[in-house]
């Protein structure tokens, strides 16, 4: 009996600890009531789940590939009302760095952080996913000295996946949204960022795909500086900086589209590779496949005179594609039809896989932030669009015909996930 002892406790030490639910609640009883007293208590896969609040503190995931996360971090109001507030004196969220891509952040309001490196999150090269938060009113002000400059407003140096979050209102004297994250950026709104180089990010050097960059400011690089990676279905708009939309930006630039930057005065691409397949105001340089023809958005922002300066005004700004065939409206949350259509459907990258965009689709995926994305606006093809899908038909007008044969040709073995039936 004595021998079974030492082995069944070396069988029972085998066993993985069960992943926990961990609750905070600042205002009725639960785990904990902040959340770096959850974090303390966790381990690996473990999940703390945040009830709505505002948790003024500055936390650290201490390398725990936990996930930290709202409770419905897919409704606007719940995230807007489930804050994390720096309180002005650090960054307010830090990782170690020694995160994998199975620690998540999800689903909060993070603001009011201060700090020389990454006002809002300091990544330290962490690989963790940063997903569906707001990163607001975050600044990095160098050595606490205000006027100085510091690195990274919003985010420093996350590797990660970064998505579906909104990257606004953030400063620092070298990327006032972004700085530094070189893992996958993509479905963001960065909008109204900036200071000194890179308004909406700078130096990150993964892939940039279908973020919509907007009102950022910056004296270079007022969008994007020093990004040497693929930048790819971007829509850039409104941006204000020498080279005003991208500024020594050296990796591959397709089917973006970059408009209204500079406010007429400053140029929108400096020092950058050319371009293809894009949408550029006024654009006269080379490059396969680009346009200077008006983008046609649903609602366009506009530059209004504030004294001195010029700003970028949304005003209820849409920047979907219009189409006589159906644009998304996020007001309606409905597809709506237009009397024209814009330029940039169908005028993408022909290799570009064409994701989920929907039926019809042209089988060739659209420029802009909403190219490959399940809001694409729709193909027109002079006549009612087609409610029906036939088999073989793979742009959606209805007809099997050599057209369908060479588009599907043209994407053979392309990593393309088939758009969903039309709604």
């Amino acid at each position: 009996m004595a021998k079974l002892i030492p082995a069944f406790i070396c069988m029972f030490l085998a066993v993985p600890c069960q992943a926990r639910i961990i609750y905070v609640d600042d205002d009725v009883p639960a785990d904990f009531n902040n959340i770096q007293a959850a974090i303390d208590d966790s381990n690996d896969g473990d999940i703390i789940e945040v009830q709505p609040g505002r948790y003024t503190e500055n936390i650290n995931f201490l390398g725990k590939d936990i996930t930290l996360t709202s409770t419905n971090p897919t409704d606007e109001v719940i995230v807007d009302s489930t804050i994390i507030d720096g309180n002005d004196v650090n960054s307010v969220v830090i990782f170690s760095g020694t995160e994998s891509s199975d620690c998540v952040l999800r689903g909060f309001t993070i603001t009011n952080g201060e700090a020389p490196e990454g006002g809002g999150i300091y990544g330290n090269g962490t690989l963790s996913t940063i997903e569906n938060n707001i990163i607001i009113g975050n600044n990095a002000v160098g050595y606490g000295i205000p006027g100085s400059y510091g690195w990274g407003g919003g985010l420093l140096d996350c590797d990660g996946l970064i998505q579906n979050n909104i990257i606004t209102g953030n400063y620092g004297g070298w990327g006032g949204g972004l700085l530094c994250c070189d893992g996958s950026i993509k479905d963001n709104i960065i909008s109204y960022n900036g200071w000194y180089a890179g308004g909406g990010m700078s130096c990150c050097g993964g892939e940039i795909s279908n973020n919509l960059l907007v009102g950022n400011r910056a004296v270079y690089g007022g969008a994007l500086s020093c990004c040497n990676g693929i930048i790819r279905n971007c829509t850039v708009v409104g941006n204000w900086a020498n080279g005003s939309g991208l500024d020594a930006c050296n990796g591959s630039i397709s089917n973006c589209i970059i408009w209204k930057n500079g406010g007429g005065i400053w140029t929108q691409i400096k020092d950058c590779s050319t371009p293809i397949y894009s949408c550029i105001e006024d654009w006269t340089g080379a490059g396969t496949g680009n346009t200077s023809a008006d983008p046609c958005f649903a609602n366009m922002g506009y530059w209004q005179q504030q004294g001195s300066f010029l700003r970028w005004v949304e005003n209820g700004a849409d920047y979907h594609l219009r189409s006589q065939a159906g644009r998304w409206d996020p007001n309606s949350e409905s597809w709506v039809q237009d009397d024209v259509n814009s330029p940039c459907i169908d005028a993408g990258n022909p290799m570009s896989p064409i994701g989920l965009e929907p039926f019809p689709n042209g089988g060739r995926i659209n420029m802009g932030a909403y190219g490959g994305m399940a809001e694409a606006s729709k193909s027109y093809f002079g006549k009612p669009v087609c409610e029906t899908i036939v088999a073989g038909d793979i742009n959606g007008d209805c007809m099997v015909n050599f057209l369908d044969f060479r588009l599907m040709a043209l994407h053979w073995l392309e990593d393309n996930t088939p758009p969903p039936p039309p709604s």
